[in-house]
Formats: structure tokens, C-alpha cells, sequence
């Protein structure tokens, strides 16, 4: 029993080293912080959380129609760009990574690329940073199984506004 316990330990931790660690403060920006400050559901934080997470979901629904698994394609939510050795790129201006809403994945490239926001949203510095970190080689992404995906050139993220 004790030789199976330590043969998957190793198979374990040998898949963990294809999966990057989210730092703390990012993990945290991205679930938002706990406990959550009162005064913060009084200015709407919570109900825009809403909102995004309901545009998203209709998007991916939109995309499911129009890139079905049964032809080849793999939608991939969340995805960070990512170096040719699959390390996340980060912003040489700002330090930060990028993660893209939605990437659409067929034959190991990148065919769409899909951020979803509100129609008022402000998307020029996340733009910005985008194109730098593409320009720093951030030019792949990781699909579910754990291969990296190219981005072509020619392949940018488009934005996605909805009501």
C-alpha cells in the first residue's frame, strides 16, 4: 500500500510542475478580497461581479454554438499568455500578467481570442498591456490538457461587449 501512496506522490507532484502557482495577491484579485468590506455591496462591487460572470456565461454559450467540441475546437476560459516553455509572460511595464476571458483553440493554435466586458467599460490599458506582454513573447496559452496553444500574429483579442 505504501509503494502505490508513493508512486502517485510522485505522479503528482511530477504533473504539478506542468501547472504555474498563482502568487497570493493575484489569486486574491481575482476571487476578490475576504472578508468583504460592507460599504463595498453599498457601491455595487458585488452586483458588477454579477454581471460580468452573466456576460461571460452568454458568451460562452455563443461560443459553444459557433466552435463545437465535436469539430475540434476547445474553448479555454481564463487563460494566461504564456512563453513557448509554458511560463506565464508578464508586463514589462506593469509587472502583471494577462489573463484572456476566453481563447477558442483548434489543431494546437489560437483561432479566437475573447475578452468580455459591459458596453462602457474602459478596455484601452488592458489593450496596452496585452500587446506588450505579446510583444515580450507571451504569444501561447495553456488548454485544459495541459499543452500550450500558439497565437498567431495575425490572431488579436477582440472585445466582446454586452448589455
Amino acid at each position: 500500500m505504501f509503494t502505490e501512496i508513493k508512486e502517485l506522490t510522485n505522479s503528482l507532484a511530477e504533473l504539478s510542475k506542468k501547472y504555474d502557482v498563482l502568487p497570493e495577491r493575484e489569486l486574491n484579485r481575482s476571487i476578490g478580497s475576504f472578508p468583504i468590506n460592507l460599504d463595498d455591496l453599498s457601491e455595487g462591487i458585488l452586483p458588477n461581479k454579477e454581471e460580468g460572470l452573466r456576460r461571460e456565461a452568454e458568451v460562452k454559450e455563443e461560443l459553444e454554438r459557433k466552435y463545437p467540441e465535436s469539430e475540434g475546437y476547445e474553448i479555454v476560459s481564463e487563460a494566461y499568455l504564456r512563453d513557448s516553455d509554458g511560463r506565464i509572460v508578464r508586463d514589462p511595464e506593469t509587472g502583471t500578467a494577462r489573463r484572456i476571458d476566453f481563447v477558442v483553440v483548434k489543431d494546437g493554435k489560437v483561432i479566437d481570442s475573447i475578452e468580455v466586458t459591459s458596453q462602457t467599460a474602459d478596455k484601452t490599458e488592458q489593450t496596452a498591456k496585452e500587446t506588450r506582454i505579446r510583444e515580450s513573447g507571451g504569444n501561447y496559452i495553456r488548454t485544459d490538457d495541459g499543452s500550450l496553444a500558439e497565437f498567431p500574429e495575425n490572431v488579436q483579442t477582440r472585445i466582446e461587449r454586452k448589455k
